[in-house]
């Protein structure tokens, strides 16, 4: 019964009807000989269908997340301050403003991180959207109410960008005369944050959370159309692009 319901769900609240729909029209165009729109509707229905299910998405997102580990305790004892970076936050609920979910994830990351051994956090993180109230605050009044002391916790409100990041971020570290950090962000985006942090003086280990893909495939459902999956590989993409925009424009400066 319950595997019935859920499959009724996910037919029902996925994709699932949209890419049926563009099919269908796709094989009445056949039908009517309009051949082009025909396999062209298609072509559509077929992409949605994979970039909405896990068992094609995972393996492209699980590339990026696979590329640094979980961090052990050594890494943790060796890193001076903690280095969170911002991942968003939702304005004006009922609750105020708030982190985004991937958000939320990091910062539990820091908390986690910060149980084990205390140090001081770094919190980088603006206002991309000209909001007013900047990530970094949210996040500080977060980790807060969580029970870490305010005097533990240092932001920074300029950055908008990963790379404005990594400026602001290692500027503070030198005006304090810290030499290595630990980074915490969600694992999809770790590997363009190490490549944008790398320094010749400074020493940064990775700490990836907020993980996204399965290593196996767990059951039949995913295969089964997701509009989450959507949005998991749109960030995937967005990290590819990223990573190769720094490596051109990190060759072009040589």
């Amino acid at each position: 019964m319950f595997l019935i319901q859920k499959f009724i769900s996910f037919f029902i609240l996925s994709p699932v009807p949209f890419i049926l729909i563009i099919f269908l029209i796709g094989v009445s165009n056949i039908k009517d000989r309009k051949f082009k729109s025909g396999f062209l509707l298609f072509i559509i229905s077929g992409t949605l269908y994979l970039f909405s299910c896990e068992f094609f998405a995972d393996p492209i997102i699980l590339n990026l997340e696979k590329r640094y580990p979980i961090i052990e305790q050594e890494n943790i004892e060796k890193g001076e301050v903690y280095i969170l970076l911002g991942g968003g936050i939702i304005t004006n609920t009922l609750e105020g403003n708030i982190p985004t979910k991937n958000a939320s994830v990091r910062i539990m990351k820091t908390l986690e991180l910060y149980n084990k051994n205390p140090k001081k956090i770094y919190i980088s993180g603006g206002s991309p959207l000209q909001n007013k109230e900047s990530e970094s605050s949210v996040y500080k009044r977060e980790l807060i109410l969580l029970g870490v002391p305010s005097e533990d916790i240092i932001i920074e409100e300029k950055s908008n960008t990963t790379k404005e990041n990594s400026e602001y971020i290692k500027k503070m570290m030198i005006k304090n005369n810290i030499h290595s950090g630990i980074l915490i962000t969600s694992a999809i985006h770790m590997p363009r944050s190490m490549n944008v942090f790398e320094d010749s003086n400074l020493v940064f280990y990775p700490a990836p959370c907020d993980f996204l893909a399965h290593q196996e495939k767990q059951n039949n459902f995913s295969y089964m159309p997701q509009f989450k999956v959507f949005k998991d590989l749109y960030s995937a993409f967005w990290e590819y692009v990223g990573i190769f925009y720094y490596k051109i424009k990190h060759s072009l400066s040589k």
